[in-house]
């Protein structure tokens, strides 16, 4: 039995996001005010949005090679768009005193890390293809 694309996305994004907070949470890059927080982050930022609305919307219709900047430029605006939301109102988690790539304000690590959700739905576009490719072998 294969699974669709848009399923496909959506477990890839979810998968994507459980790496990152797990990663971030090992070096202890920022912390969630409250355990809902994250599991929201990951439900609607990563699945949602990131993975079903980017990652399927865009990226599940086209050829690979030509998508992807148009992929990683959705994604990065609206990381971008997020965390500013979390540094002006939402406050939702907040950065920890450890560097991320050197930048050690607040502002400037919410900058950096919103371009950096440019990767999520690259990365969640890759493995729903390679999810799909192997349920078709299956």
């Amino acid at each position: 039995m294969s699974i669709g694309l848009p399923v496909a996305c959506m477990i890839a994004a979810l998968a994507v996001g459980l790496v990152t907070e797990t990663g971030a949470r090992l070096f202890n890059l920022w912390r969630y005010r409250s355990p809902g927080y994250l599991v929201i982050n990951i439900l609607v930022m990563f699945v949602l949005i990131q993975g079903y609305g980017v990652g399927w919307v865009i990226g599940g219709r086209h050829a690979m090679r030509g998508i992807f900047p148009v992929l990683f430029m959705v994604g990065a605006v609206v990381g971008i768009l997020f965390e500013g939301v979390n540094e002006h109102w939402l406050h939702a988690w907040s950065w920890s005193d450890r560097p991320i790539l050197g930048v050690t304000r607040s502002i400037d690590k919410a900058a950096v890390v919103g371009v950096a959700w440019g990767l999520a739905p690259l990365a969640t576009v890759m493995l729903a293809r390679l999810m799909i490719g192997a349920s078709l072998k299956a």
